[in-house]
């Protein structure tokens, strides 16, 4: 059966998200193997092409997802008991590439709309919740336990959320948890000002907000008591051989120049 879907802007890029995943999955030696996001966009009656999604994206999504769960999973395996927070979670399926043990509590926190199509494609597994609301309203973190380390993951978030929205977001959250992990993907300056230049997203008609992180540092200034911990560029990764040759070329200068090797990076900070 399939599951028409009807989103603009912000949760729209989902769908593009979710579709990169898939067909990066569909190779024969894939880097993220994502049976789940095959299957949910099997199922979606809506029209990837529109995105015009070409192999290059389609590789780069699942290295920054494939880098963001061996940090997750990494953090879980620190703190078994964890609660998980994903943060603008999408269509993705962490969760399942994860599998994580039965002592930790996930929440996958989304817009009203989004939750209502994941609980369409994806059955719920013990101790996994899904929050319908915006992660920049402060309802919804009451009723999450307090009690635990947190294990928080934004993926294709951070870059949608202006600077005052990411520091009351992350305020929140470093002030409920007694103690935890704070990761997601970041652009900087000139990420921002040709980000919206991105197929996907024009074709969305997303709009973004406009911070551009180009010392992780800043964060620390932002958010009291959240500490800087790793970052994770691509243009130097093993996997990027899997881009073409002209591909490889091309980010290996880019490599070379600070402002184009750190347009997206992996940052992680605790608290």
């Amino acid at each position: 059966m399939t599951e028409r879907v009807a989103l603009s802007g912000v949760t729209e890029t989902m769908l593009a998200t979710l579709y990169c995943k898939a067909l990066e999955s569909r190779e024969p030696s894939p880097l993220l193997a994502d049976e789940q996001a095959e299957r949910a966009v099997e199922r979606i009656d809506y029209d990837f092409a529109k995105l015009k999604i070409d192999r290059s994206t389609a590789i780069a999504t699942a290295i920054r997802a494939l880098y963001l769960d061996r940090w997750a999973g990494e953090a879980l395996d620190e703190h078994p008991d964890a609660v998980v927070l994903h943060l603008g979670c999408g269509l993705d399926t962490r969760s399942d590439r994860l599998s994580p043990g039965p002592g930790l509590t996930w929440y996958d926190v989304d817009y009203p709309e989004v939750i209502e199509i994941r609980r369409r494609l994806f059955s719920e597994r013990p101790g996994h919740h899904q929050v319908a609301a915006s992660v920049t309203d402060p309802a919804w973190l009451a009723g999450v336990p307090a009690d635990r380390p947190a294990v928080i993951v934004a993926e294709g978030l951070v870059q949608y959320l202006a600077k005052e929205q990411i520091a009351e977001l992350f305020t929140r959250l470093v002030t409920h948890f007694p103690s935890g992990a704070v990761m997601f993907d970041a652009w900087n300056s000139l990420a921002m000002r040709s980000g919206s230049r991105q197929k996907a997203i024009k074709a969305s008609g997303a709009k973004l907000g406009g911070f551009g992180i180009n010392d992780p540092r800043i964060i620390e200034t932002l958010v009291p008591g959240l500490r800087f911990d790793a970052e994770q560029t691509f243009l130097d990764v093993p996997e990027m051989v899997n881009f073409s040759k002209a591909g490889q070329t091309a980010f290996k200068m880019m490599n070379h120049v600070p402002a184009l090797r750190n347009m997206g990076r992996l940052l992680r900070y605790r608290f």
